[in-house]
């Protein structure tokens, strides 16, 4: 269970910082998750960044979950 919700705090982060780098360079459209989402059009800085910060979470939380299951064992 660690290792799903760690990768997707990755995926959260990669997503996040690849869009943010692409639409700071000016990137035409690209795999990145934000650019196809049409609610997110005129925000796509913000966005980035928030999925960033999302992702850093998930991971965060990724180390409680695995600190809490040694100490129960």
């Amino acid at each position: 269970m660690k290792e799903i919700i760690s990768g997707l705090g990755l995926l959260f982060v990669i997503q996040g910082v690849g869009g943010l780098i692409n639409h700071l360079t000016n990137g035409g459209k690209s795999w990145f998750l934000v650019n196809y989402i049409d609610a997110f059009q005129g925000f796509e800085i913000v966005m980035d960044i928030i999925f960033i910060v999302v992702g850093g979470i998930i991971g965060l939380a990724s180390w409680k979950i695995d600190g809490s299951t040694k100490r129960e064992n």
